[in-house]
């Protein structure tokens, strides 16, 4: 049977038949390639909005990235410049498009530039176990040398660029002059040192002028009893008010002596003269003159043991040095008590010892107590300027020499001023 013959068999309502399932398919089909098509349509929209999100982002970060106050470079691992923002290129002076493809160890100051040379070649030998996030450094102090400009201190922070294998494939670095954060913590220092320094000029007067008033006072009454009853007072009470006032005076003179002393030393105008000194004689002598002032309520003795010597030393300086520490052992020993020197001259020095019996120093007053007027919280009571412990610590070191302290509070103190024997 031929294809015409089996057509002509098929009868008009199986051709309607066929027909209408052909359009339903058709319809179905119609309708799927619709739905197709919308969702096709949809999902372009998405990818169009996701698109313009990621363009809206990237141009937000490039933004960031080119108006941010901080330098901003990326580079490979060996240090090449990649990209950098507009700040980076005003930091080195150069313009941007000149920046790309140069190395960034060409605008390191040369102070710094072998250890940024040795940090990023131990970068670029790094692998993932050795850092456990992409920040390598954070804010590495260095010198940057802009193109014909003079260097400026930089921190540095800098953090890696990974690819799928953990390997460091490139690096980004952040800038920051910090100059104007330099100069802001000099001047600070400089005004904390001017408020110390007005503080201590106001202490000064303070402490000066309260010192002044007992032995003025002193001075005062006993010329004014003289004056008044000189003819009904018996010579003893005649010699007790004149050595009153003798101590007065002395008081006041070792007074004036510091001041001048500590201002030579604070303007570093304090000179060292030596001259050839007979140290036994000289510390027998200081010891029976700071006799008379210690009166017969306190002993001094002076041990010299071994070889005699005579040495090269400043003679007003040594007076400075060793006077005010047994200055000190007198004002601050009990009654009845002991202050002995001993001279002895260990390893090619000539070696000072001033020992008493006196009330102590706090341990914790020691570190600051040779800082100028600064007074021990067990002395508040006792006069004193607070000046005399910083003009030793002056005088010795301008002889070059140390010295040490040892103390106990309640059982007394030791200080140990070593000096070369040859200036």
């Amino acid at each position: 049977m031929t294809q015409a013959q089996s057509e002509a068999d098929i009868s008009p309502d199986e051709c309607s038949i066929q027909l209408a399932e052909t359009v339903t398919e058709l319809s179905t089909t119609l309708e799927e390639l619709q739905a197709a098509v919308e969702e096709i349509q949809e999902r372009n929209q998405e990818i169009s909005a996701a698109h313009q999100a990621t363009e809206n982002e990237r141009r937000k970060y490039q933004e960031l990235f080119e108006f941010a106050p901080d330098g901003y470079f990326i580079t490979d691992a060996s240090g090449t410049i990649q990209d950098a923002n507009q700040a980076a290129a005003t930091l080195l002076n150069i313009e941007k498009r000149r920046l790309i493809g140069k190395p960034l160890a060409v605008f390191i100051a040369d102070t710094s530039k072998r250890t940024f040379l040795s940090q990023l070649n131990q970068l670029t030998h790094l692998s993932s176990p050795d850092f456990p996030t992409t920040l390598l450094y954070r804010d590495w102090e260095i010198f940057i040398k802009p193109r014909q400009s003079e260097p400026f201190p930089a921190e540095i922070s800098i953090s890696a660029i990974l690819n799928p294998q953990s390997e460091i494939v490139g690096l980004r670095w952040l800038i920051r002059d910090m100059t104007y954060r330099h100069q802001a913590e000099s001047l600070r220092r400089e005004l904390e040192a001017e408020k110390e320094f007005s503080e201590l000029k106001s202490r000064f007067i303070q402490t000066v002028s309260h010192e002044f008033r007992t032995p003025l006072n002193m001075i005062y009454v006993s010329a004014q009893l003289l004056a008044r009853s000189h003819d009904g007072l018996t010579e003893e009470k005649c010699n007790q008010l004149l050595q009153r006032t003798d101590k007065a005076v002395r008081r006041i003179t070792k007074i004036l002596d510091d001041v001048l002393v500590f201002s030579k030393a604070s303007a570093d105008k304090l000179e060292l003269n030596p001259t050839l000194l007979d140290l036994e004689q000289f510390c027998q002598t200081l010891v029976e003159d700071y006799q008379v002032i210690a009166g017969s309520s306190k002993t001094l003795q002076f041990n010299a043991p071994g070889t005699k010597h005579s040495v090269c030393l400043d003679e007003k300086l040594l007076y400075q040095i060793l006077g005010n520490l047994l200055s000190n052992a007198i004002n601050y020993s009990q009654p009845n008590s002991t202050i002995t020197l001993t001279l002895t001259y260990p390893d090619h020095t000539v070696c000072f010892q001033i020992q008493d019996q006196g009330i102590g120093i706090p341990r914790e007053d020691i570190p600051r107590l040779f800082d100028p007027f600064h007074r021990a919280r067990n002395v508040s009571n006792l006069p004193g300027t607070g000046l005399g412990l910083s003009i030793v610590k002056k005088a010795i070191e301008i002889h070059g020499g140390t010295i040490n302290v040892h103390s106990e509070v309640g059982i007394g103190t030791t200080f140990t001023v070593t000096l070369p024997l040859d200036l």
